[in-house]
């Protein structure tokens, strides 16, 4: 028998008429002939599918790596109205993240913040930083290519709720239209808003 790492040439049987019949010295397959067999093996367990990055090649995240300035209002369901002022850089990685990095004019408070897009399988993660008030959470996010559009849904600390984000970039990726909404742990609306986001 020989030993772990050596050449092992695999050879089926067949059988007809009830008889076994080898098959042709054509059809079979040497192991040792291969440098590793694990990219074949992964080939035929997974597809190629397995190495399809859901971000990398989506419009709505390739098409709008550079700089931003974003300008809109939040609502407050008591109505109160806070402006809101950002300025922002995003770019792919050589893995295939999509990060964007910035500053934000909150009413009168400035912070800095950051998203991170990453694949998990065929499934997209974010997860959202963000100084003061300090926040660190990890979200599931949706993009659609046809329409560009990235949606996300993102856990609440403190007293719960989601905030949904659902950000929309143009045809010419010149421009993206945001809109904003939270909702408590009962489903009553918050404080919603829309942002444009224009690249610099």
């Amino acid at each position: 028998m020989p030993e772990y790492g050596g050449d092992l040439d695999v050879t089926t049987t067949a059988f007809r008429d009830g008889r076994p019949t080898l098959t042709p010295p054509a059809q079979i397959f040497t192991l040792g002939s291969m440098k590793s067999p694990l990219p074949f093996l992964a080939l035929f367990l997974f597809g190629t599918s397995a190495f399809a990055n859901p971000i990398a090649d989506n419009p709505a995240f390739k098409n709008a790596v550079g700089k931003w300035t974003g300008e809109g209002e939040l609502t407050s369901a008591d109505g109160n109205k806070i402006p809101v002022k950002e300025t922002w850089t995003a770019e792919l990685t050589e893995t295939g993240n999509f990060v964007i990095s910035g500053k934000r004019l909150f009413d009168q408070a400035e912070h800095e913040f950051s998203w991170e897009f990453f694949a998990n399988g065929d499934l997209i993660e974010g997860q959202m930083k963000m100084s003061e008030p300090a926040l660190d959470v990890r979200f599931e996010a949706q993009a659609i290519a046809e329409t560009r559009t990235v949606t996300m849904k993102i856990p609440l600390t403190g007293g719960g709720g989601i905030m949904t984000i659902v950000n929309t970039l143009s045809e010419d990726g010149k421009s993206m239209e945001g809109s904003v909404e939270i909702v408590d742990t009962g489903g009553k609306i918050t404080t919603s808003g829309k942002m444009t986001h224009r690249r610099d």
